[in-house]
């Protein structure tokens, strides 16, 4: 699993990053921690990015959070490896060098310019990341530094999976909502980390429409709640009319963590506009987890 922790230097972002570090812990991922500088900025041959830049010092403090978050755990991003090597020098000169190969995973920290949210994108796309991760301001706001409507762009435009945290909610269940018959390995496994992660139960919502639903999309409704009861997970399951959803999401949920798949196939995708789903995380109080 690869997963890209976009931040910035609001408090927002130190709580997503505990989420990073929490499924990290489980899935042993490969973490890349990236920040975006949208000012003005001199570039130097020898620095291209002002190391005096307050974003510098924050990714540099993300890496060292992330890391404190193994302590007392054997950490697969320490590097322990170790050992003497010769190393050329210059032509005809060699010198026995203590290096340090690499650590068991991967855990990179990158800083980019540009527009804060299509920068983000384009790691995502270059890093062949599975998971999106980004915080942001709580309630209807939903927005980065600057009244930036960064999380809106990202869940809309994403090809992998993204999850939203709002700004220190905790989540107490999740509620995930099912219309399609095809759901990945990868997206169920994320939802079972997320639910062992904070000892929560989960509800699944199987969406249908004009008061039908496919049989192959029921079929599938029930295995996947046998799947997590199989892995000791509460589940509880229900119908909900597609046009209703909205109605009966802002009206049940208040801390529960909202899943939704949006693949290929999704009714959600094809009911609502392109945009929608940018627009209806921004009003939902509660973290969100958008996957495809």
């Amino acid at each position: 699993m690869r997963i890209l922790f976009a931040g910035d230097e609001q408090p927002y972002s130190a709580y997503a990053l505990k989420e990073v570090t929490r499924l990290a812990m489980n899935t042993w991922a490969e973490v890349t921690i990236m920040g975006v500088i949208t000012g003005p900025v001199s570039h130097g041959q020898e620095t291209p990015w002002p190391l005096e830049h307050p974003l510098h010092q924050v990714l540099h403090g993300y890496r060292e959070d992330f890391l404190k978050g193994w302590q007392g755990e054997d950490s697969p991003y320490a590097f322990k490896n170790w050992r003497y090597e010769w190393l050329p020098v210059k032509s005809g000169l060699w010198e026995e060098t203590l290096v340090c190969r690499s650590a068991m995973k991967d855990l990179k920290v990158r800083l980019r310019f540009g527009n804060a949210a299509q920068e983000i994108l384009g790691e995502s796309k270059e890093e062949e990341a599975d998971l999106i991760v980004l915080g942001c301001t709580k309630g209807g706001q939903c927005q980065w530094l600057g009244g930036q409507a960064v999380p809106q762009t990202v869940v809309n435009e994403a090809d992998c999976s993204v999850l939203l945290v709002k700004e220190d909610q905790p989540i107490t269940g999740i509620l995930a909502c099912l219309d399609q018959s095809y759901i990945s390995q990868d997206s169920l496994e994320m939802i079972n980390q997320m639910a062992t992660i904070h000892g929560v139960s989960l509800e699944l919502i199987g969406l249908s429409q004009e008061g039908a639903m496919k049989k192959d999309v029921y079929r599938r409704l029930i295995e996947i709640g046998d799947y997590y009861e199989d892995r000791d997970i509460k589940v509880t399951t229900r119908l909900t009319e597609i046009s209703e959803f909205e109605a009966v999401v802002a009206q049940e949920l208040r801390q529960q963590l909202l899943a939704l798949w949006l693949g290929k196939k999704s009714l959600l995708d094809r009911f609502f506009p392109r945009d929608w789903v940018g627009r209806f995380v921004s009003n939902y109080q509660a973290s969100v987890l958008v996957m495809r």
